[in-house]
Protein backbone atom coordinates (compact mmCIF):
# COMPACT_ATOMS: atom_id res chain seq x y z
CA UNK A 1 0.00 0.00 0.00
CA UNK A 2 1.11 3.79 -0.47
CA UNK A 3 1.78 5.56 2.74
CA UNK A 4 -1.08 7.44 4.36
CA UNK A 5 -1.21 11.42 3.71
CA UNK A 6 -0.67 11.39 7.70
CA UNK A 7 2.26 9.50 7.80
CA UNK A 8 3.97 11.05 5.03
CA UNK A 9 3.65 14.85 6.47
CA UNK A 10 5.29 13.28 9.82
CA UNK A 11 8.25 11.43 8.56
CA UNK A 12 8.89 11.64 4.90
CA UNK A 13 12.01 14.46 4.90
CA UNK A 14 10.87 16.17 1.38
CA UNK A 15 13.52 19.10 1.05
CA UNK A 16 16.86 17.09 1.51
CA UNK A 17 18.04 15.84 -1.88
CA UNK A 18 19.52 12.45 -1.32
CA UNK A 19 20.86 9.98 -4.16
CA UNK A 20 19.12 6.28 -4.49
CA UNK A 21 15.90 5.14 -3.65
CA UNK A 22 13.94 6.80 -1.23
CA UNK A 23 10.18 5.85 -0.88
CA UNK A 24 7.97 3.21 -1.73
CA UNK A 25 5.14 0.78 -0.72
CA UNK A 26 4.91 -0.56 2.41
CA UNK A 27 2.15 -2.99 4.21
CA UNK A 28 -0.54 -2.03 6.43
CA UNK A 29 0.98 -3.98 9.19
CA UNK A 30 4.44 -2.23 8.59
CA UNK A 31 2.99 1.34 8.80
CA UNK A 32 1.02 0.42 12.12
CA UNK A 33 4.28 -0.45 13.52
CA UNK A 34 6.16 2.89 11.80
CA UNK A 35 3.21 4.74 13.57
CA UNK A 36 3.76 2.78 16.52
CA UNK A 37 7.25 3.32 17.29
CA UNK A 38 8.92 5.91 15.18
CA UNK A 39 7.76 8.55 17.57
CA UNK A 40 9.18 6.59 20.40
CA UNK A 41 12.69 5.42 18.81
CA UNK A 42 12.63 8.12 15.57
CA UNK A 43 15.44 10.97 15.00
CA UNK A 44 13.51 13.64 13.38
CA UNK A 45 15.63 16.76 11.94
CA UNK A 46 14.55 18.45 15.10
CA UNK A 47 15.87 16.11 17.87
CA UNK A 48 19.68 15.54 18.67
CA UNK A 49 21.13 12.11 19.61
CA UNK A 50 21.93 13.66 23.42
CA UNK A 51 18.05 14.59 23.21
CA UNK A 52 17.55 10.59 22.42
CA UNK A 53 17.06 9.27 25.88
CA UNK A 54 20.15 6.57 25.47
CA UNK A 55 21.40 5.84 29.24
CA UNK A 56 24.85 8.27 29.45
CA UNK A 57 26.82 4.79 29.95
CA UNK A 58 26.15 3.36 26.75
CA UNK A 59 28.11 3.35 23.81
CA UNK A 60 26.76 4.56 21.06
CA UNK A 61 27.51 2.44 17.35
CA UNK A 62 25.85 3.96 14.45
CA UNK A 63 25.18 2.12 11.09
CA UNK A 64 25.11 3.78 7.85
CA UNK A 65 22.65 2.32 5.03
CA UNK A 66 21.07 -0.55 7.49
CA UNK A 67 18.82 -1.99 4.75
CA UNK A 68 16.10 -4.16 6.33
CA UNK A 69 17.85 -4.23 9.42
CA UNK A 70 19.23 -7.67 9.47
CA UNK A 71 22.79 -6.41 10.80
CA UNK A 72 21.15 -4.04 13.34
CA UNK A 73 19.65 -7.19 14.97
CA UNK A 74 22.74 -9.25 14.84
CA UNK A 75 24.77 -6.11 16.58
CA UNK A 76 22.20 -6.07 19.36
CA UNK A 77 21.88 -9.61 19.88
CA UNK A 78 26.05 -9.69 19.69
CA UNK A 79 26.37 -6.38 22.15
CA UNK A 80 23.66 -6.15 24.59
CA UNK A 81 25.62 -3.07 26.19
CA UNK A 82 25.17 -1.23 22.95
CA UNK A 83 22.75 1.86 21.85
CA UNK A 84 22.31 1.48 17.95
CA UNK A 85 21.99 4.46 15.70
CA UNK A 86 20.61 3.57 12.19
CA UNK A 87 20.55 5.53 9.04
CA UNK A 88 18.33 4.14 6.26
CA UNK A 89 16.78 6.73 3.77
CA UNK A 90 14.40 3.73 2.01
CA UNK A 91 11.68 3.90 3.79
CA UNK A 92 10.22 0.02 3.17
CA UNK A 93 13.76 -1.10 4.53
CA UNK A 94 12.98 1.47 7.79
CA UNK A 95 10.45 -0.27 7.77
CA UNK A 96 11.21 -4.28 7.89
CA UNK A 97 14.12 -2.87 9.85
CA UNK A 98 11.56 -1.37 12.82
CA UNK A 99 9.34 -5.23 12.75
CA UNK A 100 12.61 -6.72 12.87
CA UNK A 101 13.92 -5.37 15.30
CA UNK A 102 10.50 -5.63 17.30
CA UNK A 103 10.26 -8.92 16.82
CA UNK A 104 13.80 -9.31 17.73
CA UNK A 105 13.23 -8.02 21.29
CA UNK A 106 16.04 -4.88 20.71
CA UNK A 107 14.22 -2.07 19.19
CA UNK A 108 14.14 0.29 22.64
CA UNK A 109 17.83 -0.22 22.37
CA UNK A 110 17.92 1.73 18.81
CA UNK A 111 17.11 4.90 17.29
CA UNK A 112 15.88 5.25 13.65
CA UNK A 113 16.56 8.03 11.25
CA UNK A 114 15.68 8.20 7.18
CA UNK A 115 17.28 11.21 7.27
CA UNK A 116 21.01 11.32 5.20
CA UNK A 117 23.73 10.34 7.15
CA UNK A 118 25.77 13.67 6.13
CA UNK A 119 22.49 15.68 7.90
CA UNK A 120 22.66 13.56 10.85
CA UNK A 121 26.12 13.32 11.91
CA UNK A 122 26.46 17.56 10.88
CA UNK A 123 23.31 18.30 13.07
CA UNK A 124 22.27 15.41 15.58
CA UNK A 125 25.65 13.67 16.78
CA UNK A 126 28.33 15.69 18.86
CA UNK A 127 32.17 15.49 18.27
CA UNK A 128 33.46 12.08 20.58
CA UNK A 129 29.68 10.87 20.84
CA UNK A 130 30.15 7.57 18.55
CA UNK A 131 31.85 4.44 19.31
CA UNK A 132 32.20 2.97 16.35
CA UNK A 133 30.50 3.47 12.76
CA UNK A 134 29.59 0.59 10.54
CA UNK A 135 29.02 0.97 6.93
CA UNK A 136 28.47 -2.09 4.84
CA UNK A 137 27.75 -2.51 1.03
CA UNK A 138 27.50 1.04 0.30
CA UNK A 139 26.07 2.02 -3.39
CA UNK A 140 28.96 1.93 -5.34
CA UNK A 141 27.86 4.42 -8.15
CA UNK A 142 30.20 2.63 -10.54
CA UNK A 143 30.05 4.81 -13.27
CA UNK A 144 33.27 7.47 -12.94
CA UNK A 145 30.80 10.32 -13.61
CA UNK A 146 29.01 9.38 -10.28
CA UNK A 147 31.51 8.57 -8.11
CA UNK A 148 30.98 11.70 -6.74
CA UNK A 149 28.06 10.49 -5.14
CA UNK A 150 29.65 7.54 -2.97
CA UNK A 151 29.49 7.77 0.31
CA UNK A 152 32.73 7.76 1.16
CA UNK A 153 34.69 11.10 0.03
CA UNK A 154 37.60 13.21 1.76
CA UNK A 155 35.24 15.62 3.13
CA UNK A 156 32.61 13.04 4.88
CA UNK A 157 35.91 10.75 6.38
CA UNK A 158 37.34 13.97 7.97
CA UNK A 159 33.44 14.59 9.51
CA UNK A 160 33.44 10.88 10.56
CA UNK A 161 36.46 11.17 12.40
CA UNK A 162 35.23 14.18 14.38
CA UNK A 163 32.43 11.97 15.53
CA UNK A 164 33.99 8.88 16.84
CA UNK A 165 35.91 8.66 19.90
CA UNK A 166 39.26 8.33 20.45
CA UNK A 167 39.98 4.19 20.35
CA UNK A 168 36.24 3.72 18.12
CA UNK A 169 36.54 2.27 15.31
CA UNK A 170 34.73 2.58 11.06
CA UNK A 171 34.06 -0.53 9.62
CA UNK A 172 33.48 -1.10 5.81
CA UNK A 173 32.25 -3.99 3.70
CA UNK A 174 31.53 -4.33 0.08
CA UNK A 175 32.03 -6.87 -2.37
CA UNK A 176 33.25 -4.36 -5.30
CA UNK A 177 37.13 -4.10 -5.50
CA UNK A 178 37.28 -0.88 -7.41
CA UNK A 179 35.07 0.31 -4.25
CA UNK A 180 36.83 -1.10 -1.53
CA UNK A 181 40.19 0.61 -3.28
CA UNK A 182 38.04 3.76 -3.04
CA UNK A 183 37.61 3.39 0.66
CA UNK A 184 41.06 2.27 1.52
CA UNK A 185 42.39 5.18 0.07
CA UNK A 186 40.20 7.81 1.15
CA UNK A 187 40.44 6.56 4.56
CA UNK A 188 43.84 5.64 4.66
CA UNK A 189 44.60 9.51 3.70
CA UNK A 190 42.66 10.83 6.28
CA UNK A 191 44.02 12.12 9.72
CA UNK A 192 43.42 10.38 12.89
CA UNK A 193 42.92 6.87 11.39
CA UNK A 194 44.74 4.04 11.77
CA UNK A 195 43.82 0.75 9.23
CA UNK A 196 43.93 -2.18 11.47
CA UNK A 197 45.26 -3.85 8.43
CA UNK A 198 48.08 -1.47 7.88
CA UNK A 199 48.40 0.98 5.19
CA UNK A 200 47.26 -0.37 1.82
CA UNK A 201 45.19 -3.51 3.61
CA UNK A 202 42.01 -5.41 4.18
CA UNK A 203 41.07 -7.42 6.88
CA UNK A 204 39.53 -10.90 7.71
CA UNK A 205 35.92 -11.36 7.64
CA UNK A 206 34.78 -11.10 11.45
CA UNK A 207 33.80 -14.92 12.81
CA UNK A 208 30.07 -14.08 13.88
CA UNK A 209 29.49 -11.40 10.95
CA UNK A 210 26.51 -12.94 9.09
CA UNK A 211 25.82 -12.89 5.59
CA UNK A 212 23.82 -9.42 4.69
CA UNK A 213 21.21 -9.14 1.74
CA UNK A 214 24.00 -7.70 -0.71
CA UNK A 215 26.54 -9.93 0.59
CA UNK A 216 24.65 -12.82 -0.55
CA UNK A 217 23.42 -11.04 -3.98
CA UNK A 218 27.46 -10.78 -4.06
CA UNK A 219 28.38 -13.61 -3.75
CA UNK A 220 25.41 -15.50 -5.82
CA UNK A 221 27.63 -13.47 -8.57
CA UNK A 222 30.77 -14.75 -7.85
CA UNK A 223 32.26 -11.80 -5.73
CA UNK A 224 33.56 -11.70 -2.44
CA UNK A 225 33.62 -9.12 -0.22
CA UNK A 226 36.70 -7.12 1.33
CA UNK A 227 36.28 -5.73 4.44
CA UNK A 228 37.74 -2.02 5.87
CA UNK A 229 38.77 -1.42 9.95
CA UNK A 230 40.09 1.63 11.67
CA UNK A 231 40.28 3.13 14.78
CA UNK A 232 40.64 6.54 15.63
CA UNK A 233 43.69 7.30 17.53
Amino acid sequence: MRLSQEFRDQYIQHEMRTHGRKNGFVTTGQEARLLKWLPVIGLPKGKTLAMAGIPPESPIVMEIGFGNGDFLVHLASKHPDWALLGVEIYLPGVAKAVGRLEDAGFIERTRITQLPAQFVLENQVDENQLHGVFINHPDPWPKPRHHKRRIIQKDFANLLVTRVKSGGFIKLATDKPDLAEWMQDVLDHTEGLTNVAGKGGFIERDEDRPHTKFEQRGLKEGRISQFLHYVKK
